[in-house]
């Protein structure tokens, strides 16, 4: 199915919450100004009377900046530019659900690739208790019921497992991208797609080339399993 090209940043979805929209009001003042790290930034009321919203709004917002390490303030120094915010473009990705194809096709393209460009260490590191958990996971699933299988968890949990097994922290940190993909991706799509069989051979492939210990048939099989999320053309490109 063809997809529309995403957007450099993601609509804010109905509903968003005042302070959530501070922060995309944060992100263009920084962006129309050219402001750097170390730049002053408005004080609070000014912020609240240009987003047009209460104080306490900005405050809520200024609190999850400050956690992010993007701003800082102090009492003579006022409120300041720590980094640029390019964190809050990570926000459409960690939201519950998705609410564009875009930004769907977008993080499944994103997890392909890493698992790809992991997969030699992913095989170098996996211990043998996670390879029995993916193994667990695979048998499940051939043990549910026709038709009763829940392929969204599997694949879930399957792919957190995965990335954990590189031993490398910030994948195991980026693999909770994973969430929000597998709750929206039943929604985005005409049902589930792909009965517990073709879910099983695609698995399992990778499963028991690690428990062989074949490194050349685990990377055949990984590059086989993420090539349909990779778009070999720039979305929108004819």
């Amino acid at each position: 199915m063809a997809t529309k090209e995403p957007k450099t940043r993601a609509a804010r979805p109905a509903g968003a919450s005042r302070a959530e929209r501070v922060m995309e009001w944060l992100q263009s003042h920084i962006e129309r100004h050219g402001l750097k790290p170390g730049d002053a930034l408005p004080a609070e009321l000014e912020i609240a009377a240009a987003a047009g919203v209460a104080r306490s709004s900005v405050r809520e917002a200024l609190t999850a900046l400050k956690v992010l390490g993007i701003v800082r303030s102090r009492r003579k120094g006022g409120l300041r530019m720590v980094r640029e915010p390019v964190l809050l473009e990570l926000r459409p990705y960690f939201a519950e659900h998705y609410h564009s194809r875009g930004v769907l096709d977008e993080a499944m393209e994103f997890r392909a690739a890493l698992e790809l460009g992991l997969a030699e260490l992913i095989f170098a590191r996996i211990p043998r208790r996670s390879t029995a958990a993916l193994r667990r996971i695979c048998e499940q699933v051939r043990a549910a019921p026709a038709g009763g299988a829940d392929l969204y968890t599997a694949e879930r949990r399957f792919h957190v497992e995965l990335l954990a097994a590189s031993r490398n922290r910030l994948a195991g940190v980026l693999a909770h991208l994973y969430t929000p993909i597998f709750a929206t991706h039943e929604a985005m799509t005409a049902g589930p797609g792909e009965a517990a069989g073709k879910w099983l051979r695609e698995h399992l492939d990778l499963v028991e080339a690690l428990e062989r210990r074949d490194q050349p048939g685990f990377l055949r099989a990984m590059r086989a399993h993420v090539a349909p999320y990779i778009r070999r053309r720039t979305p929108g490109e004819d």
